[in-house]
């Protein structure tokens, strides 16, 4: 029961103020896996994923007029 509300007060701070999930997450322990599973099943997108890595390991790309894309950079062999 308690895990149903934790995951539920997490669900509804993502709806309303997704970087505050993560401060919730960090905030106390019992928060911290209801969130941080709520939050990975609404990724739609790895690049999200990839610009919390350095930034000198990532760069965007363009893929069409106004849009880009993140890529890894990988050093030359």
């Amino acid at each position: 029961m308690v895990d149903e509300i934790m995951r539920e007060v997490a669900t509804r701070v993502i709806d309303i103020h997704p970087p505050t999930a993560v401060s919730l997450a960090c905030c106390a322990k019992s928060f911290e896996e209801p969130t941080l599973s709520t939050l990975w099943k609404i990724q739609d997108e790895l690049q999200i994923l990839i610009k919390t890595l350095p930034p000198d390991s990532w760069d965007l790309r363009p893929i069409t007029t106004g849009m880009a894309q993140a890529t890894i950079v990988r050093d030359p062999p």
